[in-house]
């Protein structure tokens, strides 16, 4: 009969460890590690008649991929940043317009700049959730090969900008002899 009246409390101290450990676990917070492919599906792109794979851009340098919408009041704090990551790193920052309309998501760019190299649409949403979305703003690293190597949930801060121009700038990879070099 002890017991009964102890399992709400065990099952309190269980969270609050799990949620310790999450909170000390060591990772900058908003970044984790992927290592995984992105998805292979093609979207339409905002005013091209093709799609565009992120996973099968043939570009010799990572790509950042921004998910957001014009509905989304995150997005459109983050949003400087971006044009400051496009101005950096001309034709590595593409988008995806989560749940949005093409006009929303033209009108949104026009009043504030487009950092875009291009701007796939993702109208019902199921490309957000192939890449793992939470909520908008998302913003994903993927290398060549097609790789997602760096998600970042939440909206951007300056600091997570140079962190992403790091890692943008980066490549490729420093091998093991050439760091022992």
């Amino acid at each position: 009969m002890r017991l009964v009246f102890a399992l709400p409390l065990i099952a309190l101290f269980a969270f609050a460890g799990l949620g310790l450990v999450q909170l000390f676990d060591g990772r900058q917070p908003g970044f984790e590690l992927e290592d995984r492919a992105a998805p292979t599906m093609a979207f339409d792109v905002l005013g091209e008649a093709e799609q565009l794979s992120f996973a099968e851009l043939s570009n010799e340098a990572p790509i950042l991929v921004n998910l957001w919408a014009s509905w989304c009041a995150p997005c459109v704090v983050e949003h400087p940043l971006l044009m400051e990551l496009a101005a950096r790193h001309p034709g590595q920052i593409y988008g995806l317009a989560y749940e949005d309309t093409p006009e929303n998501a033209a009108r949104f760019l026009e009043a504030r700049g487009n950092p875009f190299a291009r701007l796939a649409m993702d109208p019902t949403g199921q490309g957000g959730l192939a890449f793992g979305l939470t909520g908008v703003p998302e913003t994903f690293i993927i290398a060549p090969g097609g790789v997602i190597t760096h998600h970042h949930r939440g909206v951007l801060s300056p600091g997570d900008v140079e962190e992403l121009s790091k890692r943008l700038s980066v490549w490729p990879a420093p091998t093991a002899a050439a760091a022992s070099d």
